[in-house]
């Protein structure tokens, strides 16, 4: 008999799972050389990310920090981060 390893889990699924949990955030790991984030005083991503006039702060590559999910689903999407 066959062995059907389980598909893992996308971004998505674990960006539900964040919710379900009762979190709007997701961890992330940047993927890619760097990508310029707003951050909070703690180092994390902050809730107003997409306006226009937040400054932002270069992350390095392999970074973790938590980010608003809708953040999160938007560098994976772009493969720029890593949802854990």
């Amino acid at each position: 008999m066959a062995h059907t390893p389980k598909p893992l889990p996308d971004g998505d699924d674990k960006i539900d799972a964040a919710a379900a949990d009762g979190g709007d955030v997701a961890m992330i790991v940047v993927t890619v050389d760097h990508v310029f984030l707003p951050l909070d005083e703690n180092g994390n991503g902050r809730a107003d990310w997409a306006a226009t006039s937040v400054e932002t702060t270069r992350v390095s590559k392999r970074a973790r920090l938590q980010v608003p999910a809708d953040l999160a689903k938007h560098l994976s999407k772009r493969d720029q981060a890593e949802i854990l």
